[in-house]
């Protein structure tokens, strides 16, 4: 994944696509599948989009193992945050917290670069964070070493006031791009979504198939 790990003298440059948008009453997230270490393709269904709860999810690129543990974190802090007081937590609480886990641990940094987004009382919401634990609230997000072509692909078609079936087909649209061009990113794309009414949802393979057929021209049927 993206970002550069120690490999006894030498740093390897790894690659993925990540991608949030903040549209209509919803935010939805895709990313590629393939995890990479330099030029050596490790695993090509490696999983980059999580739940954190029904209301907030997460995106990862870096160490696997880093961005485990800090969902572990979260997921077990959002958790206990719920029972105590019966209720939800902000989605800005989310992010703030994972920015002090990153930033806690500046000095032997966790090399995470994390995309978290969710719907709460205020809306939708989505947060940029680095290994440092900078932390920025955005309208649309991509990471990752395809993140150059996503960002073409986003910001010539983005709207705030997006439909939710036309906010998941550009997120599919950005990632599958970045697949076409980007040599760290491929295999398959993975979609969710959270809206003001609906929890967490990943897409199925079948309401992908029409996704894969347009836009990288794949039949998986």
């Amino acid at each position: 994944m993206f970002g550069y790990e120690m490999n006894g003298s030498r740093f390897l440059k790894t690659g993925t696509t990540t991608v949030g948008l903040v549209i209509k009453d919803a935010v939805v997230f895709a990313t590629d599948t393939r995890v990479t270490s330099g030029y050596f393709i490790a695993h090509k269904k490696g999983k980059k989009l999580f739940p954190l709860a029904d209301h907030v999810a997460i995106t990862i690129a870096g160490r696997v193992a880093d961005a485990q543990n800090i969902i572990d974190t979260l997921r077990a802090n959002i958790n206990y945050y719920q029972i105590q007081w019966a209720r939800r937590m902000e989605v800005v609480s989310v992010a703030r917290l994972a920015s002090n886990i990153l930033f806690s641990n500046r000095y032997f940094p966790l090399i995470a670069q994390l995309i978290i987004g969710g719907v709460d009382s205020q809306g939708p919401h989505l947060y940029n964070l680095d290994p440092t634990g900078s932390m920025t609230e955005e309208l649309m997000i991509a990471t990752g070493s395809g993140s150059p072509v996503a960002y073409g692909i986003i910001e010539s078609n983005y709207r705030p006031d997006l439909e939710l079936e036309e906010g998941i087909r550009l997120a599919f649209k950005s990632v599958a791009s970045a697949i076409r061009r980007d040599i760290g990113s491929g295999d398959s794309i993975d979609v969710a979504y959270i809206t003001t009414t609906k929890p967490y949802t990943e897409l199925t393979l079948e309401e992908k198939a029409p996704l894969y057929e347009e836009f990288l021209k794949i039949s998986i049927r």
